[in-house]
């Protein structure tokens, strides 16, 4: 519904009060005592704050266990920073009363998007819901540093993307098991997480990729899956000396001039003798057709990889390179996956559009057929 409404925007705002209608109207038929999952999803902003708090209050008073408010602007964009809905610091008064802190001991998930919220409200969570094991947060302006320390945290998965004025982070708690962050270079500090086996960490331009993967290379060892984002260019293609012995599926999220090879990505892959797959999420910048490369890499074969996908196939040299290569490498390959849809838009309503584009896509992705060996199986999305 929501991208419809994006369409008409003369009947956004009209759309925006139905929806909160609807919403006090199911909170009001809910005569239960417990809820056990309380989802916003519409583009509200910080004039609605009112009502948000009240919905807030009224899920925790029933004892939720997952809350996710998603008020992130349909169709791209962000909202300016004072239309973001503010989650009231004075909240923390009333949700420290004996009466309300027992009934948030029931929160087991909790995913903020678009809503701007500090280090201290999350660490209230953190620290005062003893089965809160997943922490999301989308775009928050207010969250400048977050610590999420001690054994008796139960936090499990702890995701943070796109807060722009993030300045650090503190790990220390056994139960952590996956670490996901996009954003500008931070002070990361890492330590105590022996459960650790995910991580997914990046940002956008004058993000250092030596920089953002420092603090956690000596758990690289222990790594089961590894995602990392970053535009690719010179300084962030010299790979550190490293190994990934258990690491079982590599992404790369890269953006990437359409000339620069991609080929300098399999150094990461030779350090992962067990790899079983691999995830290339590219966006390009067009410059010329023309493959450049600023060193050569030697093959290596890749022994384990038995699924190759890529996603943002547009059918550049760049990447049919990579994808011969791959060919080539991966003695005990079962499939390649070619999907020309655009990362960003993986799972939005947009990732349908450019159909044009999609087809020239495949049809590019074609010219792998008489490279595919027996036995393996080509799938083009």
């Amino acid at each position: 519904m929501l991208w419809n409404v994006k369409k008409d925007p003369a009947t956004l705002e009209e759309e925006r009060y139905n929806y909160i209608n609807w919403v006090n109207d199911v909170l009001d038929s809910h005569m239960g005592l417990c809820i056990n999952e309380f989802r916003l999803c519409f583009e509200l902003r910080n004039s609605h704050g009112s009502f948000i708090t009240h919905w807030i209050f009224t899920a925790l008073a029933k004892k939720v266990q997952k809350l996710e408010l998603n008020l992130h602007p349909v169709g791209g964009g962000f909202w300016p920073p004072l239309e973001l809905y503010a989650f009231p610091l004075e909240c923390l008064k009333l949700f420290r009363s004996p009466r309300t802190l027992s009934n948030i001991k029931s929160l087991r998930s909790l995913c903020l998007d678009a809503v701007n919220v500090s280090g201290e409200v999350l660490e209230f969570f953190i620290y005062s819901c003893p089965l809160l094991d997943r922490l999301r947060v989308v775009f928050s302006l207010d969250l400048l540093s977050l610590k999420v320390v001690g054994s008796s945290v139960k936090l499990k998965y702890l995701d943070i993307c796109y807060c722009y004025f993030m300045e650090e982070v503190e790990i220390s708690a056994p139960s952590v098991r996956s670490f996901k962050y996009y954003g500008p270079e931070i002070k990361l500090r890492m330590e105590n997480v022996p459960q650790l086996l995910d991580i997914s960490i990046g940002g956008g331009y004058g993000v250092r990729m030596k920089h953002a993967i420092s603090p956690i290379m000596s758990y690289f060892h222990q790594l089961e899956t590894l995602e990392l984002g970053f535009v690719l260019n010179a300084e962030n293609m010299q790979f550190p000396q490293c190994e990934l012995p258990k690491l079982r599926h590599l992404t790369f999220n890269v953006l990437a001039f359409s000339s620069k090879s991609l080929l300098g990505l399999s150094c990461m892959m030779e350090a992962s003798t067990f790899l079983q797959k691999f995830t290339l999420k590219l966006q390009t910048v067009y410059v010329g057709s023309e493959i450049v490369s600023e060193r050569k890499f030697r093959d290596c074969l890749h022994q384990h990889l038995k699924v190759v996908e890529l996603i943002g196939f547009v059918g550049l040299p760049i990447e049919l390179e990579l994808a011969f290569y791959l060919l080539k490498s991966a003695t005990t390959l079962e499939k390649m996956i070619v999907d020309p849809t655009p990362p960003a838009v993986l799972g939005t309503p947009w990732e349908f559009e450019n159909y044009k584009k999609k087809q020239a896509a495949r049809s590019c992705a074609k010219e792998l057929e008489p490279k595919i060996p027996k036995g393996v199986e080509l799938v083009i999305l």
